[in-house]
């Protein structure tokens, strides 16, 4: 279980660092208009990202269970 959440600290700080950095660079091309900051903003990029986090929860539960039915079902 550990491991699980450190894998989860690891991908939320990964998207933290991610917005970070861009907003950053989007704020000094643009100086003191933030619709640049705005405008690159993609809810896309933002969603595949909730996915894939929740993809690498959820696989390790699935691959705990998979692993159970199957040692249950030869043993």
């Amino acid at each position: 279980m550990r491991k699980l959440k450190n894998v989860k600290n690891a991908v939320m700080a990964l998207l933290a660092g991610s917005a970070v950095t861009g907003g950053a660079a989007f704020a000094q091309a643009t100086g003191n208009d933030y619709s640049g900051i705005l405008s690159g903003l993609s809810t896309s990029t933002a969603i595949t990202a909730i996915i894939s986090a929740g993809a690498l929860l959820a696989g390790v539960g699935f691959a705990k269970w998979a692993t159970k039915k199957v040692a249950r079902f030869f043993g």
